[in-house]
């Protein structure tokens, strides 16, 4: 199991246009005529590979979700810079390779939440970078049923964040989880992995 968390959250001290911004999705914004940009890319992939490829029943439950939230944007200065860059790359193995069923039950959950920026000044550069990578790799390769359970859960919450003037402010969250619960006898793989981190 490899668990690996960095979270460095900012709160700083912060005049005109105002941008307010829900996203759940690709968004790039210019608030003018002050000059300030926003822009917020997400990237993200999702693959579910839960095979039954011999005799046997095949009933594995594989869920992945995956959810951002951001809060509101306020920008009321000129020459401001927000970034966001969200990377989420989620992999499910759990197959049943050999006479046996497949009762496997494997979930990758991600949710991002990104609070409220308040920026009240000019020439401020805030950058946000988020980077997971859950992986559950949990097969039954021989005879024998295949009755793993293997979860990752991750929340990354980055707080509210408040500018004055010329401020180069960044957030760095890179995350991996990975469960490699795989059974390679005989025997049902009976195996319970999990990282949880809230």
């Amino acid at each position: 199991m490899i668990s690996k968390f960095i979270l460095i959250p900012i709160v700083l001290s912060i005049v005109g246009a105002l941008f307010n911004s829900i996203l759940t999705s690709n968004v790039f914004a210019a608030v003018g005529p002050f000059k300030n940009k926003v822009n917020i890319q997400t990237d993200s992939t999702h693959n579910n590979d839960c095979n039954e490829s011999d005799t046997g029943t095949n009933k594995a439950a594989c869920i992945t979700t995956d959810q951002t939230t951001t809060e509101e944007t306020s920008i009321n200065g000129e020459k401001n810079k927000l970034t966001s860059d969200l990377k989420v790359d989620q992999l499910q193995k759990c197959d049943e390779n050999d006479a046996g069923d497949n009762n496997a039950v494997c979930t990758n959950r991600n949710r991002n939440i990104l609070d409220a920026v308040d920026v009240f000044g000019n020439n401020n550069n805030i950058n946000y970078d988020i980077d997971t990578k859950q992986i559950n790799d949990c097969d039954d390769k021989l005879n024998g049923d295949n009755n793993s359970v293997c979860l990752n859960d991750l929340k990354n919450t980055i707080t509210r964040l408040t500018l004055g003037d010329n401020s180069d402010d960044g957030v760095d969250v890179n995350t991996e989880q990975i469960n490699d619960c795989g059974d390679t006898t005989d025997a049902d793989n009976m195996l319970k992995c999990n990282n949880i981190l809230p």
